[in-house]
């Protein structure tokens, strides 16, 4: 979409907003022809409101419109071998004993038992420092084979394991204070999962939470389709 900001002159001020006035990007389109019409209407109403605007007009007659569009939903900057996965951040993290939340050091530890246990990918945070919600945002790439049976296995039953730690001191080990465990089966017909997961202690719940998501090009099994409503500006045949 081409959200655009229009400044504000004479009548102008309910502009001074971001105004949609394009569909969504053809590429997800499920019938890109639709699309490539919508988005040069759009394109042309564009160019009639900032050259309104610059010759100091009154703003056109217009009206909004509610467009629901299906489309098919992708990340094309991944390629077919490789899974985004981004550790987002910690809630709440459980400290151990002796260290007060806010002295709390925490990182997380994460294994992807693919292309198998003895070879599991497997990589860790960054420390974030004097906080038990820590803000981690990091991006890690991780290899796959779509069409190796042992990847749908790993999809279909083992998941992605993380472990989160207090980090440990020149004398002092790191502490590990609580699991959580991520299933990947919707990977087989969505290409992101987003998830808030418990942090548990053994099997009780630590009341921690960590957010994570799982990206992949496009779902193991057909398309990820989505409905999507936009409001739309739409100017008046007398306002062209």
């Amino acid at each position: 979409m081409w959200p655009r900001r229009l400044g504000k002159c004479r009548g102008w001020g309910m502009w001074g907003r971001e105004q949609t006035v394009s569909p969504v990007v053809l590429k997800c389109a499920p019938n890109p022809v639709r699309f490539e019409k919508l988005a040069q209407d759009r394109k042309k109403q564009l160019e009639i409101l900032h050259l309104a605007q610059a010759q100091g007009l009154d703003p056109p007659s217009h009206h909004f419109e509610l467009k629901t569009f299906q489309t098919v939903r992708i990340f094309s900057e991944l390629n077919s071998t490789e899974m985004h996965l981004i550790i987002v951040r910690g809630m709440n993290l459980p400290a151990p004993p002796g260290v007060t939340p806010d002295d709390l050091d925490a990182f997380v530890r994460f294994e992807f038992h693919y292309p198998n246990s003895d070879q599991a990918q497997k990589s860790k945070t960054a420390v974030v420092k004097n906080t038990n919600s820590p803000e981690f945002d990091q991006l890690f790439k991780l290899n796959i084979n779509r069409n190796h049976r042992g990847f749908r296995r790993v999809i279909q039953s083992k998941g992605i394991k993380f472990e989160i730690f207090h980090k440990g001191s020149f004398f002092r080990s790191d502490k590990l204070v609580g699991t959580a465990h991520l299933k990947l089966e919707r990977l087989e017909n969505e290409c992101e999962i987003r998830e808030i997961l418990e942090v548990l202690d053994g099997r009780k719940p630590t009341g921690g939470k960590l957010e994570v998501r799982v990206r992949l090009r496009e779902p193991l099994s057909g398309q990820d389709m989505q409905t999507v409503t936009e409001n739309w500006l739409v100017l008046e045949p007398r306002g062209l």
